[in-house]
């Protein structure tokens, strides 16, 4: 660049910075939102759709079943108790592979492979508030469930 150039450049940057300074954290800022703009397509978040028990057989209590839902994808949990036992089964509608985590606290506490039928299941779950994330096989991003009890 010739030196004329050069020196003309620094006096508009010096011009611009006096008189209309860059605001504090704007590159921050900048850089976040290029890096979350896709945020929204990778995390759905799967509403309460109904909380049900089905109906009690002769022999033991009714199972649990919570129907989660976003858009085009559907989430029908089974949580069976028995005394201090409690178990998920999952079915992922339209049905479709990957892997899903039980999440409490934060934390992911179990994880499980869904079949390409859209089958999963956690035979062994503690008491109390849980996520489910679904990681769909060869689909970007992710859903979870909005948080429910096991009891």
């Amino acid at each position: 660049m010739p030196e004329h150039d050069a020196q003309l450049f620094t006096a508009l940057r010096e011009m611009w910075e006096e008189r209309d300074p860059m605001p504090p954290g704007l590159v921050d800022d900048v850089i976040i939102a290029l890096e979350t703009q896709r945020l929204a397509e990778e995390y759905r978040e799967l509403l309460l759709v109904s909380d049900a028990r089905e109906l009690a057989g002769v022999r033991g209590a009714a199972p649990r079943i919570l129907e989660f839902g976003a858009a085009a994808v559907t989430l029908l949990l089974r949580i069976e108790s028995d005394g201090g036992t409690h178990r998920i089964d999952g079915w992922l509608a339209p049905p479709r592979g990957g892997r899903a985590a039980l999440v409490v606290g934060g934390a992911e506490v179990a994880s499980a492979l869904i079949t390409p039928e859209g089958r999963f299941e956690f035979p062994r779950v503690a008491e109390g508030i849980c996520r489910i994330v679904i990681h769909s096989a060869g689909e970007d991003g992710y859903s979870v469930t909005g948080e429910f009890e096991v009891h």
